[in-house]
């Protein structure tokens, strides 16, 4: 019971990742939203989707500054049938008021010298206010659990009572207060030095350095059962009956005649059983979790005629290693140690972009963003899981590495106004040992429109809106403590409406 708010970093990610693999965001501008491809752009947010491509800017400074709101509900249900009025919806809502992208370069020749600021990870806070299906599938499975442990005691007593069942395991009607709220942010901090060979192509390499921070905030508490034992007056049992902790009802039956005198063995055992069930019910959870890790970046841009731009980009895996702070002793029971250490690499990936204008007012982009997620150890398990038979090892979580395909259309009105559009769809190679309420990855279409405004030679407004649909997803697992088998269904949807203003001096 005390794994119930054990959620490693890659679950926060999970929970509120917005566009981008299993763990890295790619809406990284306003720009972005309205278009949904922005891979081979040779504008400012190049910064971070295309290097390379600064080389295209005009000489002089160059500055954006982009924020996204973002939203998102995640809706789950379970009918684990030991659970109250199965099947139980619990819904999840994460939110990012503010989701900054912050990109300045300095081009001069061939040269350009660039940095850029995003939240590479995370970007918001999930908040779970009746908890997760794990977690109250846990409480749930207190019942059988209190049932197998008080049988002997049971039978015990009915053979002393010459087969009257005193029913000490008629348990039933759980309930308890369980709440979460996660967050995690990785932070990005890029750096770019982008060089033209000659008119057609450019290189640049570059490094982001990622600082990580995870908090996970949750409680378990009040937790009761309800006991309804032998009524027979004579057996003296009433006192037992009604709401009681579970471990209070463990500490009363070891009050009772006939566990006293069944002696001291009998009485410890209750009473430990019952010490055993308040550290199991009475969990509380402070933790931050932070780390820092570099990504190795190199970018190509080709630009064979005024009409063609096609760009790629490399990001090497991340190193990744988190440090646990337990703040008031709050470990949740033990399964976070202050000052542990744990693996959250993020995948390399690569990026293949081609723009096209067939006519002046039009620009067409497509894109291909390519995840390396086989091998990569996202939260130090290696990919192990732990069966009711005990830990097995490489078990194979992901089939394929997770793909993205984007296409991206902007139309000038006329000098100063563009519209866009643009559409973005992600294809995750999980299966479902990977998902379950923690963590889950679905197949997404992500539709997005927007608009430029050229103030004047100098700035520009970009304005964007998104929804993401997902797919709806349904896993069937095991229940490791009572191998009862159980489905839940997985949903989610993301809003984004984002702005930015781009400078050029």
């Amino acid at each position: 019971m005390k794994k119930l708010l054990t959620l490693s970093a890659s679950v926060c990610l999970s929970g509120i990742l917005f566009a981008g693999g299993l763990v890295t965001n790619t809406n990284q501008s306003a720009s972005f939203t309205r278009m949904q491809c922005r891979d081979a752009t040779v504008g400012i947010d190049a910064v971070y989707y295309n290097p390379a491509g600064l080389t295209k800017l005009s000489d002089g400074f160059h500055l954006s500054l982009n924020n996204q709101t973002l939203g998102q509900t995640q809706t789950i249900i379970s009918n684990y049938p030991l659970l109250n009025d199965q099947p139980v919806t619990y819904t999840g809502n994460v939110s990012a008021p503010l989701f900054p992208g912050v990109y300045l370069a300095y081009k001069t020749g061939k040269l350009a010298i660039s940095a850029g600021f995003n939240p590479i990870g995370g970007g918001g806070g999930a908040e779970y206010k009746t908890g997760l299906p794990s977690f109250e599938t846990s409480i749930a499975n207190i019942i059988p659990i209190m049932q197998s442990k008080l049988t002997p005691f049971n039978n015990g007593v009915k053979t002393a009572l010459g087969g009257t069942d005193p029913q000490f395991t008629n348990l039933s009607a759980y309930e308890a207060n369980i709440y979460f709220k996660g967050s995690s942010i990785y932070f990005g901090y890029q750096a770019n030095v982008s060089y033209a060979i000659n008119d057609m192509i450019s290189v640049a390499i570059g490094a982001r350095f990622v600082s990580a921070k995870n908090t996970y905030i949750g409680s378990i508490k009040d937790v009761t059962i309800a006991a309804l034992p032998n009524q027979a007056p004579a057996l003296g049992l009433a006192a037992l009956t009604g709401r009681f902790t579970p471990g209070n009802y463990a500490r009363a039956l070891a009050a009772t005649p006939y566990a006293i005198g069944s002696g001291a063995a009998t009485v410890a055992a209750l009473n430990g059983l019952g010490a055993g069930l308040d550290a199991g019910t009475n969990i509380e959870a402070d933790v931050e979790e932070t780390g820092t890790g570099i990504t190795p970046v190199i970018s190509v841009n080709i630009a064979p005629n005024d009409k063609l731009n096609i760009a790629v980009k490399y990001e090497m895996q991340t190193k990744l290693e988190l440090t646990s702070k337990v703040n008031d002793g709050k470990n949740a029971g033990g399964m976070w140690t202050d000052g542990g250490k744990k693996t959250a690499d993020m995948p390399a990936q690569l990026v293949v972009g081609v723009s096209y204008k067939p006519i002046e007012k039009l620009l067409v982009s497509t894109g291909i963003h390519y995840y390396f997620d086989k091998n990569v150890d996202y939260d130090g398990t290696s990919d192990s899981i732990v069966t009711p038979a005990g830990k097995v090892d490489n078990i194979n979580m992901i089939d394929k590495n997770f793909i993205e395909y984007a296409l991206g259309l902007q139309y000038s009105l006329n000098d100063k106004i563009a519209v866009s559009a643009g559409w973005l769809t992600t294809m995750p190679g999980v299966n479902d040992a990977y998902q379950d309420d923690l963590s889950y990855s679905l197949n997404t279409n992500t539709f997005g429109g927007g608009l430029q405004y050229k103030l004047n030679d100098m700035i520009g407004i970009n304005l964007g809106g998104s929804y993401t649909l997902y797919k709806d997803g349904s896993v069937t697992k095991t229940a490791a403590t009572t191998n009862l088998p159980y489905t839940m269904s997985l949903d989610k949807n993301v809003w984004i409406v984002s702005v930015g203003l781009d400078f050029s001096f």
